[in-house]
């Protein structure tokens, strides 16, 4: 997941310590730039994309070479 500001206020609302807001930033915004560096594409959308093409994939499998696709 790449989205360092929603990581940053949900781990600020649940410790509630406000002591440490700078460090929790450089934190988040260190794990998003590793993160980028590697993969550009955000991880949930990199499984979606094979999901999709893993059911479209055995849908046609399922409905045989002779049926019409749609």
């Amino acid at each position: 997941v790449q989205a360092p500001m929603t990581a940053f206020v949900i781990i600020l609302e649940m410790t509630g310590n406000h002591d440490n807001v700078i460090a929790l930033m450089l934190a988040s915004m260190l794990g998003y730039g590793t993160a980028r560096m590697i993969s550009h594409e955000p991880l949930y959308h990199a499984l979606s994309r094979v999901f999709i093409a893993e059911a479209i994939r055995r849908r046609r499998a399922e409905a045989g070479p002779g049926s019409a696709q749609g």
